[in-house]
């Protein structure tokens, strides 16, 4: 859950690495979140106005996290407009999110063990 806070206060910091386990821990915990709201906008219809805030307040955090995931497996952050191709974009960048991390001295320390670096 460290990886979740971590992201959070990191959240304008576009520059270094994020770890395969910090990407998806705050991807993860984003997606039950997002799934609670759902939920609980079936019970409380005026629900969708705390949901539509929550989404733009992680949009921030989320895009550097992405961002410093796609420098971790060797890559730079114009990876992140294969999401504007129809169909499979969004499929393409979920895929290269989940490769493993690659060593390289341009973008920074490489994060072995380490959440976040």
């Amino acid at each position: 859950m460290n990886e979740y806070f971590d992201a959070w206060k990191r959240y304008a910091q576009f520059s270094g690495r994020a770890s395969l386990k910090a990407f998806w821990v705050f991807f993860l915990v984003n997606g039950f979140i997002s799934v609670v709201f759902v939920v609980s906008e079936l019970a409380f219809p005026s629900t969708w106005r705390i949901e539509a805030l929550y989404s733009v307040l992680v949009l921030l955090p989320m895009l550097s996290l992405t961002v410093r995931r796609l420098r971790d497996t060797n890559r730079s952050a114009w990876w992140l407009l294969v999401v504007l191709v129809p169909a499979i974009g969004m499929l393409i960048l979920l895929v290269l999110l989940a490769l493993p991390s690659e060593p390289n001295k341009d973008f920074g320390h490489y994060p072995q063990n380490n959440a976040m670096l």
